[in-house]
């Protein structure tokens, strides 16, 4: 019987054969076999029913990805042969079926259907750390203001997610950290916090202008009742602010005009002017009978006031203007008056009038 010389199997391919011959005493001769030709006709076999490929999303973002995760099929004729899909369009972001086919060097081919399920267990993922919001007092007065200088952090499945942020109490009137919660609709959460730091650059706001005052001649003696009538101006930050004048000479004699100014405690000011009109200081027919009287009348440098109550007393020109004052109505020393007609105007606001020689 001859014996072969093939040594390696299984034959896959065309080959020739060299059958030898040889007897007991060793003498041999040869005889070669025609070339087989191997027809593979044989579909490759898949294996087993495949497991639903559970990733997360955009965890498979190209067909790379989804080659290294491919299933062999078995071939009679060429072994472990890989499978190749039919997915074009990444990344993977919803569930699908994957079609594998797994084709031998015959051309024969097979098919294997694998289910791809997305899950979501990865968090949002915020920018960096966001700056402090410098916002002017008041500036923000309710959410929808927050929700427009809202960041927003990158989801692996839904992209671009905005915050949404812990303030209930509005206006922000004072420094606070905001936490700011990102959400994807997988319900993974992160967080960032934000200080909000509090700027005070607005001047408070007068009201309309002011109406002239009109006062009595000296009605107002100091400037404690001025500011028993001080207006008020509102400011972002502090609300209502009552308005210092800049009158520093009193009684008030004559028409001035006050400059009110409202300083909010950042500094910023606002101003407003107000006139004061005066009634002038007139003598009635009855002034004469008053029990006080003025001696001497006309007087030279000393004058005295006769009257009932002892009390400081002002001397004034017919204009209602202050030109002289006392401490009491004793005596009074008018050297600095010039010669005319002049009144004195009793604590109470009754008038006499005198004569300066």
């Amino acid at each position: 019987m001859g014996s072969h010389n093939i040594t390696d199997f299984p034959i896959t391919s065309e080959i020739t054969i060299t059958w030898t011959f040889t007897d007991q005493a060793g003498n041999t001769s040869e005889q070669t076999q025609t070339v087989m030709t191997i027809q593979d006709t044989t579909d490759p076999l898949p294996g087993m029913d495949l497991e639903a490929l559970n990733v997360d999303c955009g965890e498979i973002t190209s067909g790379d990805d989804l080659n290294l995760k491919a299933p062999t099929a078995t071939d009679n004729c060429d072994g472990s042969i890989m499978g190749s899909h039919n997915i074009t369009d990444f990344p993977i972001t919803s569930e699908i079926t994957i079609t594998w086919t797994f084709t031998d060097e015959a051309g024969n081919t097979a098919e294997q259907t694998q289910e791809v399920t997305i899950e979501d267990t990865t968090d949002p993922l915020p920018g960096m750390d966001l700056e402090a919001l410098n916002v002017d007092c008041g500036e923000i007065t309710s959410g929808d203001e927050l929700n427009l200088k809202a960041p927003t952090a990158t989801d692996n499945c839904d992209g671009s997610i905005m915050g949404s942020h812990n303030i209930t109490d509005f206006p922000i009137t004072s420094e606070i950290t905001i936490t700011w919660t990102f959400t994807d609709q997988a319900g993974n959460t992160a967080e960032q916090t934000q200080t909000v730091t509090i700027q005070d650059n607005t001047d408070p706001m007068p009201g309309m202008d002011l109406e002239a005052l009109n006062v009595d001649c000296g009605e107002i003696t100091s400037g404690d009742e001025l500011n028993m009538e001080a207006p008020t101006a509102m400011d972002n930050c502090d609300g209502s602010i009552k308005g210092t004048h800049n009158i520093t000479d009193f009684p008030i004699t004559s028409e001035i005009t006050i400059t009110w100014t409202f300083t909010d405690q950042a500094g910023n000011t606002a101003e407003q002017t107000q006139k004061v009109t005066i009634t002038p200081c007139v003598l009635s027919a009855a002034d004469d009978a008053l029990e006080a009287v003025v001696f001497p009348n006309p007087s030279g440098r000393y004058v005295e006031v006769q009257s009932p109550v002892e009390s400081p007393i002002r001397v004034l020109s017919l204009g209602g203007e202050l030109v002289l004052k006392s401490t009491t109505n004793t005596r009074i020393d008018a050297a600095s008056l010039q010669s005319g007609l002049y009144l004195i105007q009793l604590p109470d606001g009754r008038l006499l009038k005198f004569v300066k020689k």
